[in-house]
C-alpha cells in the first residue's frame, strides 16, 4: 500500500528540483538546452522559439507553482488509484 499524500510530496519535491535544475541551466548554458531539445525532437527546428527577452521571476513563480502542483495531482491519484486496484 502506498500512502498517496507523501507519494505525491516526494515527486511534487523531485519534479521542482528538476524545474529550478532546467531553469539554472538556462541560465548558465542556454545553448544546451537547444541542443538536448533538438535531440529529443529529430525534426523540429527550435531555433525560432528561442526566447529574446529576460525570464521574468513572476513567470518562473507561476510555472513552479503550476508544474508542482500538476506533478502532486498527478502522482497522488496515481497512488490513490493504485492502492484501489491492488485491493
Amino acid at each position: 500500500m502506498i500512502k498517496p499524500i507523501p507519494f505525491a510530496n516526494a515527486f511534487a519535491l523531485v519534479g521542482l528540483g528538476i524545474y529550478v535544475g532546467c531553469r539554472l541551466l538556462s541560465l548558465i548554458v542556454p545553448d544546451l538546452l537547444f541542443s538536448v531539445g533538438r535531440s529529443w525532437f529529430h525534426t523540429f527546428n527550435l531555433g525560432p522559439v528561442k526566447e529574446t527577452t529576460p525570464f521574468e521571476i513572476g513567470t518562473f513563480l507561476v510555472g513552479g507553482i503550476t508544474t508542482g502542483a500538476l506533478i502532486w495531482i498527478t502522482f497522488y491519484a496515481g497512488a490513490y488509484l493504485y492502492n484501489k486496484f491492488t485491493k
